[in-house]
């Protein structure tokens, strides 16, 4: 084993949960959410200044750039690798806000809480900004509108659509 504390930017030595993906290590420990980019060398902590819902980190999962906090003050969620965070408590529907694990699988969120298990649908992944075109303006809406049409004429008159 090679240990890993404070020295190395972890919140606090006392770890209560950690999750690792590729190079990623994710730690929950008592004083944030503790996150290394590079296998465990380094970590940045992450704390209640940062929009977690607690220091108090009990459990920790991840998914892409999203990352899943069980905390002392609900369920602190982060769609954007953990520049922030967005808290969920019982106003959302958690059994409680002392959120003691959480697990993903499929496209199921699953909060142990000191009132019972919450289970929740993952949000659909944002659509790629890149893979589709944005919305026409509306002259350019018209144009186009009005070029299939013409389209549409002229394929009939040549008899291709009556084929189709």
């Amino acid at each position: 084993f090679s240990n890993r504390t404070t020295a190395n930017g972890l919140g606090d030595n006392s770890v209560y949960g950690v999750y690792a993906s590729g190079s990623s290590i994710y730690a929950a420990t008592l004083g944030g959410l503790s996150i290394s980019t590079d296998g465990g060398t380094s970590f940045t902590n992450y704390t209640t200044a940062d929009g977690l819902g607690d220091d108090i980190v009990y459990g920790v999962v991840a998914s892409g750039s999203s990352i899943y906090a069980a905390t002392l003050g609900g369920l602190s969620i982060s769609t954007d690798g953990g520049s922030s965070f967005s808290d969920y408590t019982t106003a959302e529907g958690l059994g409680s806000n002392t959120v003691a694990s959480v697990y993903i699988s499929g496209s199921s969120l699953y909060a142990g809480t000191l009132a019972g298990l919450s289970i929740a649908a993952l949000p659909a992944p944002a659509p790629s900004t890149s893979a589709a075109p944005g919305p026409l303006p509306l002259f350019g809406a018209a144009s186009a509108f009005g070029f299939s049409r013409r389209l549409r004429r002229r394929l009939r008159a040549s008899g291709a659509m009556a084929r189709s």
